[in-house]
């Protein structure tokens, strides 16, 4: 590994490549790249794509000698960017008053912490540059799957019906016959529909391919999105640019007709950038969203995957035995969520996997590198006594002259970047009130006893959490409507005060129940600050 980097020379790089990928006409090799199913961070998108774009799996010399497999010899590396850090001694703050932690003799406390102190390059080479014993792919498993007529419209219609029966979400999906049109779909922003031409759209993979398409424009570019008034030229390159990557990955038929506009993205590289890291975070959504929808599919190829390796260290870190079968909450550090899901054993093969709330299935291999382990909640027929809160093990590190990190205690990125730390401190406010809803759901169906007591602790975090998101000092809302509250703010991360949600209420459709209890949920947030002001009138 090679020496400390200068950020300078970084950036320098990274817009070369970028510049280098338009004017060679590569830009495709860029989008295949994040189709491989991984989680390359945006700058390491960039670096493969230009050095090696047929890459799927990448990793070091040694990392593939653990997983059986040896680098052919011969072989050139790719560079990637890895992360640096160095430990730091910083003052302790009490989280609630912002105020210095101190010792019984007064003096401040302190800890030792680690933060990124820069980047290295790194060596690691392409799966295809090894050989030895085999990688199972679950890319490859679906896509042999999805070769069934049968199991492709299965999969359509359960992506259809999941979000038609989504009632955290507005969004709805029909099928209509426009045949003096040359649609194959479209998306209403104003009432927030999908329409599928059946008349163009005749196939179930062509439906599939537009319904994405459209999915990537409501998640885009709806009429709370400050991209909505872009130029529809970029909004229609980013739309196809996410169903280019989503219907690669899943060995459908691909097209990208927007190449025009996408080359006028070479004229300013920000914009560039910034198109890109959306098209990413959309695509690997929709990904994510689709699997989740193969569970038990993808269940079956999980646990013909000897993870026995992965088992023991997680046994040991967390002190469990994954035969008692716990619940383990996880930490999606990356899009700012959280989930809690139950370790169960198959029978016939007795491998063990991770089956979330959402009936999704997590691998072994996953939990700690992908998804980190906030809490133990349940072990031995026992609740946790104590939960170990979000802020507690994220932090906003600042890593270059208007850039911010937000990392995990130890140092691991979560590879969310940000120009403004307020921005990264809004991301953890997301976070934990993703936690507390998290925990809320976990508690609401438990029957043990314990639980009454540890849902009125995680009610008083979800209250101080929606308080701190809306600027509301003394939020007094009922645990139901502060649970309304919650979820809506985490599908609308832009509201960000009492004012901001009041006007976003007001623009929803009033005959819906949905918005009937936010509406509802609003008044008791800010009925005692009403209270409070007639009596201020009172007395005067």
């Amino acid at each position: 590994m090679s020496t400390k980097l200068d950020l300078t020379e970084i950036n320098n790089r990274l817009e070369k490549n970028l510049e280098d990928l338009f004017k060679n006409d590569r830009f495709q090799n860029m989008l295949d790249v994040m189709a491989s199913g991984h989680h390359y961070s945006i700058n390491n998108v960039l670096l493969i794509a230009a050095q090696k774009p047929e890459a799927t799996m990448v990793r070091g010399f040694k990392q593939w000698q653990a997983l059986g497999r040896h680098v052919n010899k011969g072989e050139k590396s790719i560079d990637i960017l890895v992360p640096s850090f160095k430990k730091v001694e910083v003052q302790k703050i009490n989280e609630q008053t912002g105020e210095i932690l101190r010792d019984a003799n007064g003096d401040p406390q302190s800890e030792v912490r680690q933060s990124i102190s820069g980047f290295v390059m790194g060596k690691v080479f392409d799966v295809s540059q090894t050989d030895g014993k085999d990688i199972p792919s679950v890319r490859d498993f679906i896509q042999e799957d999805l070769k069934s007529a049968d199991s492709l419209t299965e999969l359509y219609q359960r992506f259809v019906d999941s979000i038609n029966h989504n009632q955290q979400a507005p969004l709805h999906i029909r099928e209509e016959a426009h045949t003096a049109e040359g649609y194959g779909g479209y998306y209403n922003r104003q009432s927030e529909e999908i329409v599928i031409n059946t008349a163009v759209s005749k196939t179930t993979e062509q439906k599939f391919s537009v319904l994405i398409h459209e999915y990537a424009h409501s998640q885009l570019h709806h009429k709370e999105n400050d991209m909505k008034d872009l130029p529809r030229g970029h909004k229609e390159a980013q739309a196809e640019c996410v169903a280019y990557i989503v219907s690669q990955y899943y060995g459908l038929d691909t097209s990208l007709s927007s190449t025009g506009y996408i080359a006028s993205w070479a004229k300013d590289l920000d914009l560039a950038k910034q198109a890109i890291k959306e098209v990413q975070t959309v695509s690997q959504h929709t990904i994510e969203k689709v699997n989740s929808l193969q569970s038990e599919k993808i269940n079956e190829f999980y646990q013909s995957i000897n993870p026995e390796q992965v088992k023991s260290a997680l046994e040991e870190k967390h002190q469990i035995s994954l035969t008692d079968n716990p619940t383990l909450q996880l930490l999606d550090a990356k899009n700012g969520l959280v989930i809690y899901a139950t370790v169960e054993q198959n029978e016939r093969d007795q491998q063990f996997v991770l089956r979330t709330n959402t009936n999704r299935f997590v691998p072994l291999n996953e939990v700690g590198e992908r998804y980190p382990v906030l809490n133990v909640l349940e072990n031995k027929g026992q609740l946790v006594k104590e939960y170990t809160k979000v802020e507690d093990l994220l932090k906003v590190t600042k890593i270059e002259d208007g850039k911010y990190a937000v990392t995990l205690e130890g140092g691991e990125s979560s590879q969310r970047t940000f120009t403004k730390k307020a921005e990264g401190q809004q991301f953890l406010q997301k976070t934990a009130l993703a936690q507390s809803l998290n925990t809320d759901r976990f508690l609401s169906r438990s029957t043990h006893k314990e639980a009454t007591q540890l849902q009125q602790v995680n009610a008083a975090h979800l209250n101080e959490r929606i308080g701190a998101v809306l600027k509301v000092k003394n939020n007094h809302a009922q645990h139901q409507h502060n649970v309304t509250l919650g979820w809506h703010l985490l599908k609308h991360p832009q509201i960000q005060s009492k004012d901001e949600l009041q006007q976003h209420i007001s623009g929803l459709n009033p005959n819906q129940s949905h918005t009937k209890e936010m509406g509802a949920a609003f008044k008791q947030l800010i009925a005692p600050e009403k209270t409070a002001y007639k009596q201020n009138e009172l007395e005067r």
